[in-house]
Order: C-alpha cells, then sequence, then structure tokens
C-alpha cells in the first residue's frame, strides 16, 4: 500500500487565527493572496541583474544550477518596503520568534521583548537539471536542542527562526517546489527525517510559505528541461541573536538612512530590548546620521524606574 502524501494547508491571509493554528499543527502552511502579481514582477526585475551576475556553488548547500540574489533587501526595493515590513509578516514573527523575559533590579521588576529581524533575505533561482537539497531544518546555524513535542503539542516560544518563501514563478513538482514535513517542528534532535514523509509545497503567484526554523523541508529537484524556479526568501530570528547575512557591511550608511524606519528595525539597525547592538551608547541609526547626544540614558524607554 503506498504510504499518503503528506498535504500543506493552503489558507487566505485574512485568516489570521487559522495560520497561527496552521503553524502551531504543522510548522508550516501557504499563505494564500499574500501579494500581487505586479510586485511580484518587480521583485523579480529587482533581482534578475544579480542573478545573471552570480556565480555556481561548489559546495552541498545548493545545487550548481541554482543562482543566488544575497542581500536582498539591500538590493530590491520593493521586496524590502512591502514584503518585510507586511503587517503579517510582524504578527507572526511577533507570535513566533520574538522573546520576553523578565527579571529583578534589586526588587523593580524589568520586562524586555526582544523583537524579531531579519537574519538573511536571498532570491533562489533554481535551474532544470538541479537535484533535490537533503530534508534539513534552517535553524542549525542557531545550535537548537530540539525537545520532543510529539506528546505534549507545541510549545509557542521554543523555536528561534521563522521563514517566509515568495515564489516568483507558479512552482510545482517538475520545477522543484520546496518539500516538507507536516508537524516535524514537534520532533526531538535524534529523529531523522525520512524522504516519504515529506510532500510537496505547491505555491500560485501571490501565494507565500512559511515555516518555522525547525521545520524539516528541502528544495525539490527540477526535472523540467526549460523552467527555472524563481524563489524569494526571508528567514527572521530573535534581536538577540547573530543574522546570517552581514547587512551592515553589504549596504552603505547613505543607502541604509534612505530605507523607510520600518525597515531599518526589521534588518536590525535598531536595538534589541535592552542594550544588545548600541554603537558608542547611540542606536545604530542615531549613529548612522552622524547624532549629537547631549547625555546618555536607558536605551529601553518602558524600563520601569526603581521604586
Amino acid at each position: 500500500m503506498t504510504a499518503k502524501q503528506p498535504q500543506v494547508q493552503r489558507i487566505d491571509r485574512a485568516n489570521v487565527a487559522d495560520i497561527i493554528q496552521a503553524i502551531i499543527d504543522d510548522g508550516c502552511c501557504v499563505i494564500k493572496n499574500f501579494t500581487s502579481v505586479e510586485t511580484i514582477n518587480n521583485v523579480n526585475a529587482e533581482a534578475q541583474p544579480y542573478l545573471d551576475a552570480d556565480k555556481p556553488w561548489k559546495g552541498d548547500l545548493f545545487p550548481p544550477e541554482t543562482r543566488r540574489c544575497a542581500n536582498l533587501m539591500g538590493r530590491s526595493k520593493t521586496a524590502r518596503e512591502q514584503w518585510l515590513v507586511d503587517p503579517l509578516i510582524r504578527t507572526l514573527t511577533a507570535k513566533f520568534v520574538d522573546k520576553t523575559t523578565s527579571n529583578f533590579y534589586g526588587e523593580t521588576k524589568h520586562t524586555y521583548t526582544s523583537e524579531a529581524i531579519c537574519s538573511i533575505a536571498m532570491t533562489f533561482d533554481v535551474g532544470p537539471g538541479a537535484k533535490a537539497q537533503r530534508l534539513h531544518r534552517d535553524d542549525k546555524n542557531f545550535h537548537v536542542d530540539h525537545e520532543d513535542q510529539s506528546s505534549t503539542g507545541y510549545r509557542v516560544g521554543s523555536d528561534v527562526l521563522m521563514a517566509f518563501m515568495i515564489p516568483g514563478v507558479k512552482t510545482t513538482v517538475e520545477n522543484g517546489a520546496t518539500i516538507a514535513i507536516p508537524g516535524s517542528h514537534l520532533w526531538g534532535s535524534d529523529r531523522a527525517p525520512k524522504p516519504h514523509e515529506a510532500g510537496p509545497a505547491l505555491m500560485d503567484l501571490t501565494d507565500c510559505w512559511v515555516m518555522l526554523g525547525g521545520l524539516y523541508h528541502a528544495g525539490g529537484a527540477n526535472i523540467t528541461p526549460d523552467e527555472r524556479r524563481t524563489l524569494h526568501g526571508m528567514f527572521f530570528t530573535r534581536g538577540f541573536y547573530r543574522q546570517e547575512e552581514n547587512v551592515y557591511l553589504a549596504n552603505s550608511a547613505e543607502e541604509v538612512l534612505r530605507w523607510s524606519p520600518e525597515a531599518q528595525k526589521a534588518l536590525g539597525y535598531e536595538l534589541s530590548s535592552p542594550n544588545i547592538g548600541f554603537v558608542e551608547f547611540k542606536t545604530p541609526i542615531q549613529y548612522l546620521r552622524g547624532a549629537d547626544v547631549d547625555a546618555f540614558g536607558d536605551f529601553d524607554p518602558s524600563q520601569e524606574k526603581e521604586a
């Protein structure tokens, strides 16, 4: 008997509660009507020169038929000012990635929230003949020890990474749609993924794939003779972690200061509460502006005063 192929839920972006529940249950889903065809076409055009200039990968992470546009948020104004700062993305990263903790200074309790920031943003363009990736978890860079939550159910806050993938073309099994194992975000670190457990995340234009960092997934094989599969990715982690992509060296101060404040914050140019990321006791944006600060004080305005 052939094993039943896992199904990925498809949910309209208007149904936020259902999207959140799907992520809790499965670790992933496809968000329908996330964006517009016009926006996708603009991002495709802005990324294309960098894809054309990219060189083949010689390691195991990407097939050699893949081309990449790194620093996507610095190179695509459309992606940065429309997708990166989309309210739905902020709602989901706040739910699953933000970290809030409390501690005492003396007898006064202080509570801080480190908001999610974009760890890496990149366009992947996978050409014909590309082999499938091996199933993997994207949070491997952050050395996460996954506890087995199969019997207890998912504990919100146990993941440190969240990914959003927006297709530049319709994705199919033939051109290498992402394969994933719904529910594998619940697995402990000792359980290995099997290919037969995975199913495809098929996407139309305007869809978006969202998954937790602990979900096993892989890019599929492109078995078409002439189709290229383009995918624009944004990966968010906690603000006090080191970002995978060093956007601070990839973009000049002049460029960063032209970005919206929301984009600057999402890319790590503000502080992670309460004190992570300052420069000479200034926020990064104050430093880039050359701001003259007369006096220094607590960075987090929400910090409670001692009684």
